[in-house]
């Protein structure tokens, strides 16, 4: 056949008059397609859409700018009044992130400078209030004007002799970053296998939370080095003994910090591949920033000029911490009972907080899901996606809308304008849409937010065998699970069977016809379906030929009950006289999980807590009665975060005994590092607290938080007792050591206290897209440095005379 004409003249039969039947006389005969399966639009407007997903390993950004150029080049290809417009693309989520992370890695940098301005610059009282105004006003500068404000503070600081010895300091941040690149490059490069450090936002996570921790060893450094200027050294001599006497110190303190991320080896796949690259950059800015404090800050403060910093603004500090001092030592047994206790109070209050496994992620972007009965006809599904449209287009907050219709179930993706031009939450969008949709018979509507990591939804799987038990029980708990406040979007998670048209072949009646059963199923498969005639070939390829009955003879089952049948002899004969119809429901599908039949019922949580939710529904199904081998366990992300959190406990421990060994062993004394690590006590107390005030459920996020806040407190005990220790002569009365060394070093404390709460602290407020992957462990961080912060400079030296006293208790016994 070359054209469409040559199948239209086919002859198909010869009249008693001689004239030919022409296929065109009783058939009509078009170049067309098959019905459709499915319907694409975009803010109503029919579109075709094309989904693009890539595999696993594959790098998202780069592989959407390779399908963004592909895009520009086929948009000079294909006609002009084509439009090919991208409505969703994963990797804007991640380029946001990112932006964001370095936007708050910027700001912690600039805040980081003004601290250290505030406590090392000889700055004048007037300006000192510029300075702490610029602080505040750093928080919620753009991201432009802070590249701005930081050239000028480089600027500024290299011109003022006063201001100098903040560069010498700031000088591990650019650095350590820098290397830390060269050192990922490395790791793939010679563990290819193993490792695979790209720079994504979790491992920019890990470079802004490492920022505020960069200067640390710089500030012990260049503070012991100042001290020894001001007490009458020359440059290179305070250089080079200032920098010896604290390589103890920061050489600890910086392992401590490092071991944490040990036990990183032994948690979940899951755990290990979501926050594996903030372990190792982390680690590796840490090393270099160590390198740098040991040879670059000594280097430059031997040849830059040092002014005197500011010492009025600590003075007040040094009176109140010595009157506090004095009277913590007097009644020291009394503080340190009241320090327990608190502690065991906040074990308790750790009880109340909700737990949750990854947490979730805001975005502007939220799915409407559209189930139709099954068996539901494509006409009607789209029309009852386009009365949800028709309520989209009535939302002031919609960017836009692009509908997915299919069988049964369709899905329209939405996506709202930022964040800063709408007053309203997607989450408070969604609750004034949900009524008016809601009223949309007999579709079953229901919202789910697009969540890059974890879900907002919590899932139950019923197990057991028969369905209709399984169906009346998933009914009865997706009742319940209704009644619960906040669970909103409960469904069944199991398609009913398919509505179907049975025929049942009387035998006897159909041999009378000598027709068989695959005689009559060809024949209603040819006039219903369709029977492949031929091929017709084309210059491009070959088109399957599809033959049968016009559609008014095959619409309803009425119809089919008047297909006629042909024998073999040419007798026709309906459907009706040799077969029975039956109607009922087919099976669509069925679930099993561990070889077990299940039906999942789920409902979405939103911001509860995943271990708050499952409290409630536990309280709620508690009365339920299961049939003998039925029963329901809670599934989706729960026993992960069960798991995961157990193992976390392990690992703190674990954490624990190893930051004991590497203290044991720098300071050559068993009893030395309980003392030290007293402080991880005090901050697992403001840390629980945070949480609790800032209303932040236990995720990993919070978990990682405890095990880097375990050894980041301790280099605050590092630095007092080490002290305490080269201060202590044989006839020296120990209160008076023990409070001139919290003099000597609450400058240092304070400021490597304030460089890393300062770093950490736009992540703790971020209220950006992914923020939530971060927030909970700023805010652990945080809490725990801003309540152990100033009880170690006076819980620690009273901790330290306990310890002594037992020991010379202990000598006079093994004396007598």
């Amino acid at each position: 056949f070359a054209t469409i004409d040559d199948i239209k003249n086919i002859g198909v039969s010869v009249n008693p008059d001689g004239s030919i039947v022409r296929l065109k006389d009783i058939a009509e005969i078009k170049d067309s397609y098959l019905e459709p399966i499915g319907y694409a639009r975009i803010n109503v407007r029919p579109v075709v859409s094309l989904y693009i997903q890539k595999e696993s390993t594959g790098n998202t950004i780069k592989i959407a700018d390779d399908i963004k150029r592909e895009i520009d080049r086929v948009r000079n290809i294909v006609p002009k009044d084509v439009k090919i417009v991208i409505t969703s693309n994963q990797a804007d989520f991640i380029k946001k992130s990112m932006n964001n992370l370095k936007d708050s890695l910027l700001k912690g940098a600039v805040l980081i400078m003004l601290v250290l301005a505030i406590f090392l610059g000889k700055i004048k009282s007037k300006n000192m209030i510029y300075i702490i105004i610029l602080l505040v006003g750093t928080i919620f500068l753009p991201p432009k004007l802070l590249y701005f404000v930081l050239f000028v503070f480089i600027v500024v600081f290299m011109a003022s002799k006063s201001l100098r010895s903040i560069m010498i300091v700031t000088a591990s941040i650019p650095i350590s970053v820098v290397i830390t690149f060269g050192l990922m490059e490395l790791c793939n490069i010679f563990f290819s296998r193993s490792i695979n450090l790209t720079l994504n936002f979790i491992t920019m996570f890990g470079l802004a939370l490492g920022v505020g921790m960069l200067v640390d060893n710089s500030i012990v450094v260049f503070e012991n080095i100042l001290k020894k200027i001001e007490n009458g050294y020359e440059k290179i001599e305070a250089a080079s003994s200032g920098a010896s006497e604290m390589n103890l110190v920061i050489i600890a303190s910086t392992l401590t910090t490092i071991i944490v991320f040990l036990p990183m080896i032994f948690v979940g796949k899951e755990m290990k591949l979501l926050y594996g690259g903030v372990a190792w950059t982390v680690t590796f800015s840490l090393v270099v920033s160590l390198f740098v404090a040991l040879t670059v800050v000594p280097l430059f403060s031997s040849r830059a000029t040092i002014v005197k910093g500011n010492t009025r603004i600590l003075e007040p500090f040094y009176r109140i911490q010595k009157k506090a001092l004095i009277f913590i030592l007097r009644k020291r047994f009394i503080a340190l009972t009241v320090m327990f206790l608190l502690f065991i109070g906040a074990l308790f209050l750790s009880k109340t907080l909700g737990r949750e496994f990854v947490g979730t992620t805001e975005q502007n972007k939220f799915t409407i899901f559209i189930e139709m009965p099954t068996g539901a006809k494509l006409d009607v599904n789209d029309a009852t996606v386009r009365r949800v449209e028709d309520t989209l287009k009535e939302v002031p907050e919609i960017k836009t809308f692009t509908a997915r219709v299919e069988s049964w179930s369709s899905k329209v993706y939405v996506e709202l304008v930022p964040v800063n031009k709408r007053k309203r939450t997607s989450a408070e969008i969604i609750e004034s849409i949900r009524p008016k949709v809601t009223r949309i018979k007999p579709a079953f509507i229901y919202f789910e937010e697009q969540q890059e990591v974890g879900t907002k939804e919590i899932i139950l799987d019923l197990f057991g065998f028969d369905y209709d038990v399984l169906r009346e029980l998933a009914i009865s708990i997706a009742t319940r699970l209704g009644s619960i406040p906040n669970f909103t979007d409960v469904k069944i998670r199991m398609r009913e069977g398919r509505p179907e048209l049975g025929l049942g072949i009387d035998k006897h009646k159909a041999a009378e016809f000598d027709l068989s059963v695959s005689d009559i199923a060809t024949m209603v498969h040819g006039q219903v379906r369709g029977l492949r005639a031929t091929q017709f070939h084309t210059g491009k390829g070959e088109v399957e030929t599809i033959t049968r009955l016009e559609e008014r003879y095959r619409r309803t089952f009425k119809d089919i009950h008047k297909l006629v049948l042909v024998t073999e002899d040419g007798k026709k004969i309906l459907i009706d006289q040799i077969a029975d119809f039956k109607y009922g429901l087919g099976p669509s599908e069925i679930w099993r999980k561990n070889k077990s039949r299940m039906v999942q019922v789920s409902a979405n949580v939103g911001d509860i807590p995943l271990s708050k939710a499952v409290e409630r529904i536990q309280e709620t199904l508690k009365d339920i009665r299961f049939p003998e081998n039925y029963f329901y366990k809670i599934g989706g992300n729960y026993p992960s975060m069960v798991k995961s959190q157990k193992e976390f406990a392990i690992i703190i421990w674990v954490i624990l005994a190893l930051i004991y060994i590497v203290l044991a062993s720098l300071f050559e004394s068993y009893y030395q590092p309980f003392i030290i690590m007293g402080t991880v006590l005090l901050a697992s107390i403001g840390a629980i607290l945070a949480l609790y005030l800032s209303k932040t459920a236990v995720g990993m996020g919070a978990l990682i938080g405890m095990m880097m806040l375990a050894g980041i407190v301790v280099n605050n005990g590092i630095i007092l007792v080490d002290h305490i220790n080269f201060l202590r002569k044989p006839r020296t009365g120990l209160f008076r050591v023990v409070i001139q060394s919290a003099r000597d070093r609450l400058r240092p404390v304070v400021m490597t206290t304030a460089t890393t709460i300062m770093g950490l602290l736009p992540m703790a407020i971020d209220k950006s897209e992914g923020a939530n992957l971060w927030n909970p462990l700023a805010i652990t961080v945080i809490g725990g440095l801003l309540f152990s912060t100033p009880l170690t400079l006076l819980l620690v030296p009273a901790i330290y005379t306990v310890f002594e006293r037992i020991k010379e208790v202990f000598k006079a016994k093994l004396h007598i």
